[in-house]
C-alpha cells in the first residue's frame, strides 16, 4: 500500500481565487449539482472574493467543476487569518429557480427535448446518446423548477440526471465506462473501507399501474406490469403509480428500473483510495464501473461509483473516497461477480392486466 507521503499531489486551481490550502469536491451520479469547499490563502485588506463569482476548479489542468462561488467565510485571530469558500455547479440554477416557459405545456417531445426547452437560463443539456420516446403531453406544475419537472418525467424512464464538469445537465441511462485498474485491498485501498448489506427497499413483487390517454379497453384503463425479485424470499409487494402515459413498455421500464435499483442498493461500500485518478490517469467519476477486490469486505467484481469525494490538504494528503454499489443501483445490469450470490438479480418480468 502506498504510504501517505507517496500519494500523488494534485495542483488545484480555483479561477479568481487565491492559492488553495485545502479542497474537497463532491460529485454524485444521483445529484444534479456537484459541490466543493476549500480554504485559501488570504492577505492584505478586504475580502478577495464574493458569492456569485463565476469560477472553475481544475486539478493538474483537468476540469472538475464549472460554476459559482456559493458562500464566503472569513475571520482572523491573533496570529492568522482564514478564508473559506464553497462552490456549486452552474446547474444549480436549474434546480433552485422556477421554470420559465411561455405556455407551461410541451407537446410530442421526448425527455431530452423537453429538458432543453425548459433550460431558459442556458445552462446546457446533454445525454449519453440514449434515445427517449416522445411524450404526448408534458405540463409544468406552477412554480416548479426545470430540474423538478424533468426529474418527475425521468422516473418512468430509468434515467439518471447529474451534472458534468462543464456545468451542464446530463441525462444518462447507462454507465459511462469502466475505470482502468483495480481497487485492491493492501495495494490502493486505504484503511477505513466499509461495506453494508441490507434488504431494506427490496420487494418480492413490484407492480406499476397506470392509464393511457386514449382507448377504453382494460389494457388502456387498468394496465399493470409486474417484476419479481427472486432475491426476496417472502411476500413483500410494492405498488407504484406510473408517471405519464402508461403504455406497457413504459410501465415495464419503470418496474425493471425500480427492481434493479433496489437490488443494487442492497450492497454498498465506501472505499478510500490513494490519489484522485485510476490506473490510466482518469479522475474517478460517478456512474463509472470499477473492479474491486477486497476479501475482507467480501467483494470481488465490478461495482458502480455512485459518488466521489476528492480531498486534498497540505502537501501529502491526497485521496478519494468512493461510494460504491452493485451496478443495478443506477439501473445497470447484474455484475455476476463472486459477490452476486448475496444479491440475486430480479427474476422473470411479466406484463399483466388486472382490475385494480
Amino acid at each position: 500500500m502506498l504510504p501517505i507521503s507517496s500519494r500523488p499531489l494534485e495542483t488545484v486551481v480555483v479561477d479568481g481565487l487565491p492559492p488553495v490550502l485545502s479542497i474537497e469536491i463532491s460529485i454524485s451520479a444521483e445529484e444534479a449539482a456537484r459541490t466543493a469547499s476549500g480554504t485559501f490563502v488570504i492577505s492584505g485588506p478586504g475580502v478577495p472574493v464574493m458569492p456569485g463569482l463565476p469560477t472553475r476548479i481544475t486539478a493538474n489542468g483537468t476540469v472538475l467543476l464549472t460554476g459559482y462561488v456559493r458562500d464566503v467565510d472569513t475571520g482572523y485571530g491573533e496570529a492568522d487569518r482564514t478564508l473559506g469558500c464553497s462552490f456549486v455547479s452552474r446547474t444549480i440554477d436549474l434546480i433552485e429557480t422556477s421554470a420559465d416557459h411561455p405556455s407551461g405545456e410541451i407537446l410530442n417531445k421526448n425527455l431530452l427535448a423537453i429538458a432543453k426547452e425548459l433550460d431558459s437560463t442556458g445552462v446546457g443539456i446533454e445525454s449519453d446518446g440514449s434515445s427517449f420516446p416522445p411524450e404526448p403531453r408534458h405540463k409544468l406544475i406552477e412554480g416548479e423548477s426545470a430540474f423538478s419537472s424533468i426529474e418527475r418525467r425521468a422516473r418512468g424512464r430509468g434515467v439518471l440526471i447529474h451534472d458534468t464538469e462543464k456545468g451542464r445537465l446530463k441525462l444518462s441511462t447507462k454507465p459511462g465506462g469502466i475505470h482502468a485498474g483495480t481497487l485492491k485491498r493492501g495495494v490502493n485501498i486505504l484503511p477505513g473501507a466499509r461495506a453494508s448489506f441490507t434488504e431494506a427497499g427490496r420487494y418480492s413483487d413490484i407492480k406499476v399501474r397506470g392509464q393511457q390517454t386514449s382507448g377504453t379497453q382494460k389494457q388502456h384503463l387498468r394496465g399493470e406490469t409486474k417484476v419479481a425479485d427472486s432475491g426476496v424470499s417472502r411476500k413483500r409487494v410494492l405498488i407504484l403509480p406510473h408517471e405519464g402515459e402508461a403504455t406497457i413498455d413504459r410501465m415495464r421500464t419503470r418496474a425493471i428500473w425500480q427492481a434493479r435499483r433496489a437490488a443494487g442498493n442492497s450492497v454498498t461500500a465506501s472505499i478510500p483510495t490513494t490519489g484522485w485518478r485510476d490506473a490510466a490517469g482518469r479522475i474517478w467519476a460517478p456512474n463509472w464501473l470499477v473492479q474491486v477486490e477486497d476479501d475482507f469486505l467480501g467483494i470481488s467484481g465490478l461495482m458502480i461509483i455512485k459518488s466521489v469525494r476528492l480531498s486534498q490538504a497540505g502537501d501529502d494528503k491526497t485521496f478519494a473516497t468512493l461510494s460504491l454499489a452493485d451496478p443495478r443501483s443506477l439501473g445497470g445490469e447484474n455484475p455476476r461477480g463472486k459477490t452476486s450470490d448475496s444479491y440475486a438479480a430480479p427474476g422473470v418480468i411479466s406484463a399483466e392486466y388486472e382490475d385494480e
